[in-house]
């Protein structure tokens, strides 16, 4: 499986990764393991701290644009000091560089773990990964909004690192759509036309969706996932095996059917005047 892109070692690029790492999963990637008590509260106090302040920063940038949303005015919504806020970031743009790859890598996550599923068939498996994405953006509207609305002002290597991470999403959900046809579980569709299609609907979720209106994520989500593969899953009778004779045998299977519908079509008339095959077996 090809690697995630990774981007280059600036300051801002590894304070990002440090930010995210904890955002994410509580663990202080530069501080290592500690068994002590102290130590577990502080990575638990910071893990709060650098969710909060994705929150709070990816509202901002939203709201006002990220030009236009100074560090003071990131400190004065989480409520501290500016130079208490230095303790978590250098600069906004390392807070912006996590949100990038927050938004995003938690997507090509998604993916890769959907297309190592051995447990799942392949349309299942797009299934699975289309289902997670949509909850994903359905909980995270704020973040993904920020992205689409910042992506022309992005400096140089978070803008980047975006494309980057925007063309594996879209490799990886292709190579899903393209096995799922491969499989004979899909029809034959250009994968990567059926693969922009779905991740269309999917990002559209996060400027729509709201809980209030639209109740639960994971039951939008299905109705997505119904009406996406609804015009590419071939039905039951016409699925078939990987490999090119099982295709072949349901070709032949099509043709024979045809010549008989050709056959009934195109019989001669029977004659003017001539009795009509249930007169004649009545006579």
């Amino acid at each position: 499986m090809t690697t995630r892109p990774v981007p280059s070692r600036s300051a801002g690029a590894l304070g990002a990764r440090r930010l995210i790492a904890v955002g994410q999963d509580g663990r202080d990637d530069a501080v290592g393991d500690s068994s002590g008590a102290a130590m577990a509260r502080q990575h638990s106090r910071r893990r709060l701290v650098s969710n909060e302040l994705l929150e709070h920063s990816a509202r901002l940038f939203a709201t006002q644009g990220y030009a236009n949303t100074s560090f003071q005015d990131i400190a004065d919504a989480m409520g501290i000091s500016r130079p208490a806020l230095y303790h978590y970031v250098s600069n906004k743009e390392e807070i912006l560089a996590a949100l990038v790859r927050d938004v995003l890598e938690r997507v090509v996550e998604i993916l890769e773990q959907a297309r190592a599923r051995e447990d799942l068939d392949e349309d299942q498996r797009v299934e699975d990964a289309l289902r997670r994405i949509v909850v994903n953006n359905a909980r995270n509207t704020t973040r993904f909004r920020l992205l689409d609305r910042s992506e022309p002002d992005l400096p140089a290597e978070i803008a980047e690192m975006h494309r980057a991470a925007r063309r594996r999403v879209l490799e990886l959900f292709t190579g899903l759509i393209d096995d799922a046809v491969q499989a004979g579980r899909f029809r034959p569709l250009p994968a990567r036309t059926v693969a922009l299609g779905m991740l269309g609907m999917a990002n559209w979720v996060a400027w729509w969706y709201r809980a209030e209106n639209d109740g639960d994520a994971e039951a939008v989500a299905d109705v997505l996932v119904a009406l996406a593969t609804s015009g590419v899953r071939r039905d039951g009778d016409r699925q078939v095996e990987p490999g090119p004779w099982a295709a072949l045998a349901l070709l032949k299977e099509d043709i024979t059917h045809l010549e008989s519908a050709l056959s009934a079509a195109l019989s001669p008339a029977p004659p003017s005047g001539a009795p009509s095959a249930d007169a004649a077996a009545q006579g």
